[in-house]
C-alpha cells in the first residue's frame, strides 16, 4: 500500500496562532523559560491534532564552523523533541532535522539576526495509509 504524505506548513498557521519558532542564546540548545509557554501551547496544539506528526529543523547562525553548527542545530532540535515526549506526545509523531547555517531566516549581519537565525522551527504532517 502506498503511503502519501502531504506537507501542511501553512495547517499550523491556519489551526494554531502561534507557528513554532523557538530561538536560542548563541552555542547554547537550553531551552529559555520564556519559550515554555510557546511550547505548552504547541503541545496542547499536538494532542488536540493527534494526527499529525512534526519535523523539527533545528538552525544556527554563521558563527562557528559547519561541523559543529551542524551538531548544535541537532542537539536544539533534540531538545525540543526531548521537552515534547516528556510532556506525553508519541516520539514517533516527532522527526529532528540538523540544517546548521545553511537556510538562515535573515541576514547574520547583525546580532539580533543572528538571535533570530538560532531557533528550531516545525513542520506538521498528515500520513495516510
Amino acid at each position: 500500500m502506498q503511503k502519501i504524505i502531504l506537507i501542511i506548513s501553512l495547517f499550523i498557521s491556519s489551526l494554531f496562532s502561534n507557528d513554532l519558532l523557538v530561538t536560542f542564546d548563541s552555542n547554547s540548545y537550553k531551552i529559555n523559560d520564556s519559550q515554555k509557554q510557546q511550547l505548552e501551547k504547541y503541545v496542547d496544539f499536538l494532542f488536540t491534532n493527534y494526527d499529525l506528526s512534526i519535523n523539527l529543523k533545528g538552525h544556527t547562525d554563521s558563527i562557528g564552523n559547519d561541523n559543529d553548527n551542524m551538531k548544535l542545530s541537532i542537539k536544539r532540535a533534540e531538545t525540543i523533541k526531548a521537552y515534547f515526549i516528556n510532556e506525553g506526545i508519541i516520539e514517533s509523531r516527532i522527526n529532528t532535522i540538523a540544517c546548521g547555517e545553511k537556510r538562515p531566516k535573515v541576514s547574520n549581519k547583525t546580532e539580533e539576526n543572528r538571535q533570530l537565525n538560532r531557533r528550531v522551527e516545525a513542520n506538521s504532517f498528515i500520513t495516510f495509509d
